[in-house]
């Protein structure tokens, strides 16, 4: 049973929107370029396996959770976590293509690709068994002893396994069916309520890692941005605000709701909350009652009084 369906990542968009506020030649444009990439393929990765699991029929009842965000020792997250009678099922989904060989001393995934490049990721076996340790530890918080079973999953058909390890199991996308049905079933470890604890517990978690700021994750400065409201129709950053809508100088387009999507664009790159000045330097306005306009009608918790007011995303 699906519990929590498959969701893209949350920060394809948000990076996406500051890659477009950067100028190509910044420090970081390179970099945030990349990690946009290794999103896009683990998110495709993911969506793959999510649907070999819809289509499994399993001979026991389970629950399946798409990127369970928990604490332990630290924050961590897992790609798929699956609650059977049997224990906790992790899958650990790379999406990686060419041949890979898992090393030791150090630890890590080197990838060779057609065209003879090297990449060297850290290593999924390494990391699904720390997941393991992890997710036990969540557990033992609410006095609950549970097998943890655990498997990395290579999403792709292009994807070729010339050294593995033993430390941990590891299939390809088609031997999913294969590996969940043949999990150890000597005796059922956990009853039909216990389950239903664990699914409880689960669902209260937060849905997903918080949001932090992407400018301070990158470390980017605000200046750095280019400020102003984005025209949906050329890309063009910088409308101008005239009577009841925006402006766009490069193709000549109006848009009367233009500024609700940089509002959420500020959020996601600059801060948590914003005040009138904020929204006046975003989005390039003289007028401080027009940001007041602006603020008040996007649906947006206001809090303090006077010079202090600021306002919030409502809680989600």
């Amino acid at each position: 049973m699906i519990i929590k369906p498959y969701s893209p990542s949350k920060y394809i968009t948000g990076m996406s929107d500051l890659l477009e506020r950067l100028s190509p030649q910044h420090p970081q444009y390179a970099r945030i370029s990349k990690e946009i990439g290794a999103i896009k393929a683990g998110d495709y990765g993911e969506k793959i396996v999510y649907k070999e699991l819809e289509q499994t029929k399993l001979p026991y009842e389970c629950y399946i959770f798409h990127k369970m965000f928990l604490f332990a020792e630290y924050a961590f997250e897992l790609d798929f976590l699956i609650i059977t009678p049997y224990g906790a099922v992790i899958l650990e989904v790379k999406n990686i293509i060419g041949e890979l060989e898992f090393s030791t001393n150090p630890s890590q995934l080197i990838q060779r690709k057609e065209d003879g490049k090297l990449n060297k990721y850290p290593c999924p076996a390494n990391q699904l068994s720390e997941y393991k340790y992890q997710l036990s530890q969540f557990f033992r918080r609410y006095n609950m002893s549970v097998p943890i079973h655990g498997v990395v999953i290579f999403a792709s058909r292009n994807s070729f396994i010339t050294q593995s390890v033993n430390t941990v199991k590891i299939i390809y996308r088609n031997e999913i069916r294969s590996y969940l049905r043949s999990l150890p079933k000597h005796n059922s470890t956990l009853s039909n309520e216990q389950m239903e604890k664990i699914k409880e517990i689960l669902l209260s978690r937060p849905s997903s890692s918080p949001i932090i700021p992407l400018i301070d994750h990158f470390s980017i400065p605000f200046e750095d941005l280019k400020l102003g409201v984005k025209c949906e129709c050329c890309g063009f950053i910088g409308m101008q605000k005239i009577i009841r809508t925006w402006y766009c100088p490069a193709c000549k387009k109006t848009n009367s709701d233009a500024h609700h999507k940089a509002i959420s664009t500020y959020f996601s790159l600059c801060k948590e909350t914003i005040t009138n000045k904020e929204c006046r330097e975003f989005l390039l306005l003289n007028n401080r009652h027009e940001a007041k306009r602006i603020l008040s009608s996007s649906l947006l918790i206001k809090s303090g009084n006077s010079a202090a007011t600021f306002y919030k995303l409502p809680c989600r």
